[in-house]
């Protein structure tokens, strides 16, 4: 099963504007603890180093959440895990993601989908259907999370239109679950 594969499932854009609330929250056993390994290498292709005791899950409303430190660092959504943008901050990933040029990156920022005009580059392994990670051209951070419309080509080629549905992205619910005013 390839990467595209694994990300065709329903769509779940409306995560973004959802209030958080985190139900059922308990320490992963060693059990979940190796499917997780398992689950972020099939997603991303990295070896990832969770262990029993030192994480949490919890269940929202449509998805569950993997906790550390009190923060959300990956989404589990169908039974696919994606590490959510916390995660990605501490993980360098070379696959899965979608640059934006600076003019777009307030709009993502803010959760808008992402169009077609504001992408200027994206990782070659990109189809319709593939959570994917949203970055910035400077620095390369992550900005978002989100799921391909069209396949990586058309992003580039096309001038216009909508290219990625957003999911979760900076100062959002998830981003800034654990965090004290």
């Amino acid at each position: 099963m390839g990467l595209g594969e694994l990300h065709k499932i329903p769509s779940y854009g409306h995560i973004v504007s959802s209030s958080l609330v985190v139900k059922k929250r308990h320490p992963i056993n060693k059990k979940e603890a190796k499917k997780l390994n398992k689950d972020l290498l099939k997603t991303h292709g990295v070896n990832f180093y969770i262990e029993a005791g030192k994480y949490e899950k919890g269940i929202c409303s449509d998805f569950e959440v993997l906790i550390q430190n009190g923060h959300i660092i990956a989404i589990i959504i169908e039974g696919i895990s994606h590490l959510s943008v916390r995660g990605l901050l501490h993980h360098e990933l070379q696959t899965g993601w979608v640059q934006v040029d600076m003019g777009a990156i307030p709009f993502v920022c803010n959760g808008a989908n992402v169009m077609s005009a504001g992408i200027n580059d994206v990782s070659s392994e990109v189809i319709v259907g593939q959570y994917i990670w949203i970055r910035e051209e400077n620095h390369h951070k992550p900005l978002g999370v989100g799921k391909a419309i069209i396949n990586g080509e058309e992003m580039l080629s096309l001038k216009k239109g909508k290219a990625i549905q957003a999911i979760h992205y900076i100062g959002d619910k998830i981003w800034t679950y654990g965090v004290k005013d």
